[in-house]
């Protein structure tokens, strides 16, 4: 027996009625959780939660527009890598662009299926004579088990898959943990979001949105019935009681629009029409959406409801969603960086490659992402250059020069600016501007400046040098 489908559900007016997905008999493993833990979910609600996401996400537009949102904020115009080893950039660039990988036009379905399930199930395939790995994916309702390591429930080292048409046998997936990963020709990464603790799937963005969805579609058709229904009305003629009987036999069907009717002042005609009270079921269409917004984390003006919102309302919501998808965008980010490495390594260990010692993926990467929100440049751009005018007064007000105050603040403003640099960078900076000075300008009626005076090399005097 199938579990009834989301659309099913979604445009029929019969009573909601709990349903399951019966199990297969083949297997125990389809009657506990796909873990074996207590916060997952069983292998049915796996089915049902996946087919419910994956058919709002075609067939409703709140829906398709929660995840097609969260998309366009993570991946934006593209998301690039390069890496300070020149072994390990010069390998990015080939599976980047590679013709069996593609990953420019991979990232956005990676972003949908890994907000739309909540997991993301890749596949790398390695080639045995050049050590490049091929990528692809696995859904979330395929995966019929996880194992992992017994003295530690977060390192997974073995995915179980359905078996394909005409097989049996499940197939199995080991994951770059597992001892005898090196020797296989493909590996299974796993990630994941919205993942309670002590699980090891997550959940869909659309999980506690999908009920008000489905209610929200039945209020929504039932509207749309009743409207058509009250296009149709009645026609009430009043006659003297005399005349019943041969005006019932004279108006036994409605006239057609256009035409003539010629009463006496006896007779009187009036429509009647169902009266709908629009008014009272908007408030409550008006409450559904609010529960479903705040499901999504998204606010109503996003989905193309301006309502009663203005600027002020609208900058007020923006940092609560633009925070979760900058985070979200930061997962993402190092989903990549991961996947990358993990090729990498695959490659290490056939010898098409040399090892790297270096494993902080912030210290063997840079990535190019686009910014969630162009208000937080600017914010940041007002910050550092009203930090920058902070410390040149400070300067001029030393009346000399402190290499160490010069120090902290090129470190601060940089900061202020968005751009941590660590130590060494710091370093040449400031060694740099020390070996090639900047030379004053004088301008007209101006004179060198003296000792005791802001210098014209200072910060905080533009003109480059003091006052006459």
């Amino acid at each position: 027996m199938k579990a009834p489908s989301f659309l099913a559900r979604l445009f029929t007016f019969r009573k909601i009625e709990q349903f399951t997905v019966t199990p297969n008999l083949a297997t125990d493993d389809h009657w506990q959780t796909i873990s074996g833990r207590k916060h997952d979910r069983s292998w049915s609600e796996i089915q049902e939660l996946y087919t419910d996401a994956l058919t709002a996400w075609r067939k409703n537009p709140m829906a398709w527009r929660v995840i097609n949102t969260t998309v366009n904020y993570v991946i934006g115009t593209g998301i690039s890598f390069t890496s300070v080893d020149a072994a390990l950039d010069s390998f990015i660039k080939a599976f980047w662009t590679h013709r069996k990988n593609h990953m420019d036009l991979r990232l956005v379905p990676m972003v949908e299926e890994l907000s739309r399930s909540g997991d993301l199930f890749v596949l790398l395939f390695r080639n045995q004579l050049d050590g490049m790995s091929y990528i692809r994916f696995v859904t979330k309702d395929q995966i019929q088990k996880i194992e992992t390591a017994d003295n530690d429930w977060e390192t997974e080292l073995v995915y179980w898959e359905n078996p394909p048409a005409g097989e049996f046998q499940p197939r199995r997936w080991l994951s770059p943990d597992h001892p005898e990963a090196g020797m296989s020709d493909a590996v299974m990464l796993h990630y994941s979001v919205n993942r309670p603790i002590g699980a090891l799937m997550g959940e869909s963005d659309l999980t506690t949105i999908i009920p008000w969805l489905l209610r929200y579609s039945r209020m929504l058709e039932d509207r749309v019935r009743l409207h058509w229904a009250a296009r149709a009305f009645l026609y009430l003629v009043t006659v003297p009681s005399n005349k019943v009987e041969s005006k019932s036999t004279q108006y036994g069907s409605a006239p057609e629009s256009g035409s003539i009717v010629v009463k006496d002042e006896s007779e009187t005609w009036e429509t009647i029409t169902p009266n709908l009270r629009g008014a009272d079921a908007g408030f409550d269409m008006k409450a559904v959406r609010q529960l479903i917004d705040a499901g999504s984390g998204f606010p109503p003006h996003w989905r193309g409801e301006g309502g009663e919102v203005n600027v002020a309302t609208a900058e007020a919501m923006q940092a609560p969603p633009e925070k979760f998808l900058i985070k979200r965008q930061e997962y993402f980010v190092w989903v990549l960086e991961d996947i990358l490495y993990q090729a990498f390594l695959r490659a290490v260990e056939i010898g098409a490659q040399p090892a790297i010692t270096e494993t902080s993926y912030s210290v063997i990467f840079t990535c190019e992402a686009p910014d969630v929100t162009l208000r937080d440049n600017a914010q940041l751009a007002t910050g550092a250059n009203q930090l920058a005018e902070g410390f040149a007064m400070l300067q001029n007000t030393l009346l000399g020069k402190s290499p160490t105050l010069h120090r902290i603040a090129t470190d601060m403003v940089l900061k202020f600016a968005g751009e941590t640099v660590d130590d060494k960078v710091l370093d040449k900076i400031i060694a740099e501007a020390k070996a090639d000075p900047i030379q004053p300008v004088m301008l007209p009626g101006q004179e060198v400046a003296r000792p005791g005076k802001p210098a014209g090399d200072q910060p905080g005097n533009q003109q480059g040098a003091s006052t006459p």
